[in-house]
């Protein structure tokens, strides 16, 4: 099957059943005969009701095909995409190593002037194929070889080098090491350095920072970016225009890609992020400034990857940190732009407060306690809030509960 002999009539099914159950679809078709592959076509409603949220720009194009159900679960999030262009704005030349469904490559491909996309995968290369044609990518050139074999052979410099290496290994196993994703990039680095002047390696967010400024020369930057609070990759930069200095980012992106929030800070070759010393700066609370109306900041998922404790302390100095562990802090009048949730205390709470909630509507975050947040629901039948939190965690060395509502997501 070839994508470009599909039929109308296998589009118009898709749009006439994207709203049903895709598993009943298939039970009641199995063996019918509608003049194109049924399966196929409900792969289609299978993809697009997954990648609903987090590729719908994408799926305003009827058109737009997947290969399989595995790439919608792999597909790259569009927001994070579109982040992904912006770095590499009016490059004249790109390269992605290992393109997939295709979200990152097309989307950058309107940053790029001259696209140069590998994907080893038969089926993908010819969905991508397919996908950027529809989409108007026409400086795309879709290569379906081994990236790997393909740079060997022949002497091609780009400006921008991009590569998501796999992170699957046998049975499924999830891989963070990227010695162990394939391609092996810390192998192939020197090649790499030859043929780009900055590269891009997308990268799990469980990825070891301390050991990558190790494993890295000419270090530029690394990215914890999020969604909507939830950590989707590190991005790491490879630069021949490195200067000594690492540039280390948390971002969080709204499902449109808007920022939702950005922090940034240097560290001299890595150096300090290793050691951590001089924590001079941050300041811990006493029980004394943990009050009624005073309020409560959890850091978000980027920032906590990062773990910049010392460089928040100095960018907000009115913040004290509730345990060294805890990584919340507190202040007693509102700060703004802080990277994470803002809450306003409502109480400290005690055994009594506790029985009296009972059954209530609260979000539970542990940190530093000695019973997960899980366990605390379970114990006292809390339901899932939308306002209201209890925080447990600690102050110095006692536990605590504390009760706050939400003044900033």
């Amino acid at each position: 099957m070839t994508f470009d002999d599909l039929p109308t009539t296998f589009f118009d099914f898709i749009k006439s059943h994207e709203n049903e159950d895709p598993a009943s679809l298939r039970l009641r078709l199995h063996d019918k005969e509608l003049g194109f592959d049924v399966n196929f076509a409900i792969t289609q409603i299978e993809c697009r009701k997954k990648c609903r949220k987090k590729l719908a720009g994408f799926l305003l194009n009827p058109r737009f095909l997947f290969p399989n159900e595995v790439s919608s679960e792999q597909a790259s999030n569009e927001a994070v995409a579109r982040f992904h262009a912006g770095l590499i704005e009016d490059c004249g030349s790109l390269l992605d190593m290992t393109s997939g469904l295709g979200i990152d490559v097309i989307t950058m491909s309107r940053s790029a002037r001259n696209v140069a996309s590998c994907e080893i995968d038969k089926q993908k290369a010819m969905a991508l194929k397919w996908n950027a044609s529809i989409l108007s990518a026409e400086n795309i050139t879709v290569l379906n070889v081994d990236s790997v074999e393909w740079l060997r052979d022949n002497d091609s410099v780009f400006d921008v080098i991009f590569i998501d290496p796999a992170r699957r290994g046998d049975q499924n196993a999830r891989l963070y090491n990227l010695h162990d994703c394939q391609p092996d990039i810390l192998s192939l680095l020197p090649l790499l350095r030859k043929r780009c002047d900055r590269l891009f390696i997308k990268a799990s967010p469980l990825l070891d920072i301390s050991q990558t400024i190790l494993d890295f020369q000419e270090l530029k930057s690394i990215r914890a970016i999020s969604v909507n609070g939830e950590c989707k990759e590190l991005l790491v930069e490879v630069s021949r225009y490195y200067d000594n200095k690492i540039l280390f980012e948390a971002i969080d992106l709204s499902n449109d890609s808007q920022i939702i929030s950005r922090f940034s800070f240097h560290s001299k070759e890595g150096h300090d992020f290793i050691q951590k010393k001089g924590y001079s700066s941050i300041k811990y609370a006493s029980s004394e400034d943990l009050k009624e109306a005073c309020f409560i900041y959890e850091p978000n998922a980027s920032v906590m990857k990062l773990a910049p404790w010392e460089e928040i302390s100095v960018d907000y100095p009115s913040l004290k940190k509730l345990d060294k562990s805890s990584h919340l802090f507190i202040s007693e009048s509102p700060v703004s732009g802080f990277p994470g949730r803002i809450l306003r205390i409502d109480k400290l709470l005690t055994k009594k407060d506790m029985k009296s909630i009972k059954g209530g509507r609260f979000n539970v975050v542990a940190r530093n306690y000695p019973a997960e947040a899980q366990e605390l629901r379970k114990k006292y039948s809390l339901k899932e809030g939308k306002e209201m939190f209890i925080y447990a965690t600690r102050i110095g060395a006692s536990p605590i509960l504390i009760s706050a509502e939400l003044i900033k997501r």
